[in-house]
C-alpha cells in the first residue's frame, strides 16, 4: 500500500494542473488589526521530527490541558495557566492522542501501541498492542475505548483492562494520502470515515454495522484521480453527519441510514467544522469557505491565505480561527469572512486545528509551542 505525504502530493497535483505557475504560498499581506488578540501563557514541550500526519491534538476536560509529545512525554496542565500538574515520560513514541475519558487518558504510538493512563495521576493502567500505526486521537464513551489505524480498521477496548472487545475492517485503496479522520461517537454509536470514500455507523458496544454507505464516488482513470480519503474531521449535528473528502466533495448524510442529503464541489483533507448555521472548511488549495448547513449552498470564501497548508477553521464567537504551515493564527469574519487580526506562535506548522474552549484558544505546533489564546474583537 502507498501512503504519500499529503502536503507532498497535493502539490504535485497543484504542479501538474498549472505547469506554467510555480505553486508556492500566498505571501502575508498586512491587516486593519481589528481587535486584539492575547496570549494567556506559552509552554514550550519537545520538538517533533519526521511527525508527517501525527495528531498530537491537545484535549481539555474539568479545567486542565492534557498534551503529549512525539518523544513519549504526556502532561496534564491548568488550562488556565499552563502549570504542569503531572508529567510521564512513557519511553516509546507518540503519534495520537490524547483521547479522555472521566477517569482514563489513552495515546496511541506508531507501532500499534495503545496505552491508558490514570487522568488523575498519570500513572500507566494498560497497554495493548493494534494492527498498525494509530494516527488519530483514541475516542472514549460508554466504557469504550475506540482506536483507528491506518490500515482501515476500527477496534473497541474496555476501558477497564484494555481487553480488546470488538473489531471492525474495511478495505482501502491501494493508494491514499497519509492521515486518519478521528471517529465520533454519539448516541451509542461510532460514526468513521474511511479511505475508500465510505462512512460506516457502528454499535459502540459491539462493533456491530448499523449502515455502511460510499458516500464518495471518485471514478477517475488513474490511482492518483481517484484518491478518495476521508481523512479529516467529520461532525454530527443532531440527525446529520458532515463530511468532506480529498476528492473536492463535503456533504452531508442522515446518521439513520447514511443517505446523501446534500453535496457540494468542494474537498478538504483537514475535514470541517460546524456551528447551528453554517459550515466552514479549508479546502485543498487552502482556500477557507463557508456553506449553509441545511443545504450546503456557498456563502463567502476567503482565498488570501492560499497555499499555506491551513488546518481546518474553528468556530470562536462567532468567528473563525486557523492555524498555517509557519506557525500563524488568523483570525476570520465569521459574516464576511474578512481577515481581522493574526499572530504567531512558533514558527512550524500545527498538528491539527485550535481547539476553542469558551473564549480560550489552545494551539500546539510542530516545534513543541504549545499555547493558550484569546480574541477580543
Amino acid at each position: 500500500m502507498k501512503r504519500f505525504p499529503l502536503y507532498l502530493l497535493l502539490l504535485t497535483l497543484l504542479a501538474c494542473g498549472n505547469k506554467n505557475e510555480e505553486v508556492k504560498p500566498n505571501d502575508l499581506v498586512d491587516t486593519a488589526d481589528t481587535g486584539q488578540v492575547k496570549t494567556l501563557w506559552v509552554k514550550k514541550l519537545d520538538k517533533t521530527e519526521k511527525a508527517f500526519g501525527y495528531k498530537l491534538i491537545p484535549a481539555t476536560m474539568n479545567d486542565q490541558l492534557y498534551v503529549a509529545t512525539q518523544t513519549g512525554k504526556v502532561y496534564a496542565l491548568s488550562a488556565s495557566t499552563g502549570a504542569t500538574l503531572w508529567e510521564v515520560d512513557l519511553a516509546t513514541e507518540i503519534s495520537a492522542g490524547p483521547g479522555v475519558g472521566a477517569t482514563i487518558l489513552v495515546v496511541g504510538g506508531p507501532e500499534g501501541q495503545v496505552m491508558a493512563l490514570d487522568i488523575d495521576t498519570g500513572s500507566l493502567l494498560w497497554q495493548t498492542n493494534v494492527t498498525s500505526e494509530v494516527l488519530s486521537p483514541p475516542v472514549i464513551d460508554r466504557n469504550k475505548v475506540v482506536i483507528r489505524t491506518q490500515d482501515g480498521r476500527i477496534y473497541g477496548f474496555s476501558i477497564q483492562n484494555g481487553q480488546r472487545d470488538w473489531s471492525f475492517d474495511t478495505n482501502i485503496p491501494n493508494l491514499t494520502l497519509r492521515g486518519n479522520s478521528t471517529p465520533i461517537a454519539k448516541g451509542g454509536r461510532v460514526y468513521v470515515g474511511f479511505d475508500n470514500g465510505k462512512v460506516a455507523a457502528l454499535n459502540i458496544q459491539d462493533g456491530s454495522v448499523l449502515w455502511q454507505q460510499n458516500v464518495i464516488n471518485s471514478q477517475g482513470k488513474t490511482e492518483i484521480d481517484r484518491i478518495a480519503d476521508i481523512d479529516g474531521d467529520i461532525d454530527v449535528v443532531a440527525t446529520d453527519l458532515y463530511i468532506s473528502s480529498a476528492a473536492d466533495k463535503t456533504m452531508s448524510v442522515a446518521t439513520e441510514s447514511g443517505r446523501a442529503l446534500w453535496s457540494q464541489n468542494i474537498g478538504s483533507v483537514t475535514g470541517v467544522t460546524v456551528s447551528r448555521r453554517s459550515l466552514y472548511l479549508s479546502d485543498n488549495q487552502s482556500v477557507v469557505h463557508q456553506l449553509n448547513r441545511t443545504d450546503g449552498s456557498r456563502g463567502w470564501s476567503q482565498d488570501q491565505l492560499l497555499n499555506r497548508s491551513l488546518t481546518k477553521p474553528s468556530f470562536y464567537l462567532g468567528d473563525v480561527v486557523v492555524g498555517d504551515y509557519q506557525g500563524y493564527v488568523h483570525f476570520l469574519d465569521g459574516e464576511s469572512g474578512a481577515i481581522l487580526n493574526r499572530t504567531r506562535v512558533g514558527d512550524d506548522y500545527f498538528f491539527h486545528a485550535p481547539v476553542v474552549v469558551g473564549d480560550t484558544i489552545y494551539v500546539y505546533n510542530a516545534d513543541g509551542t504549545l499555547a493558550a489564546l484569546q480574541y477580543n474583537k
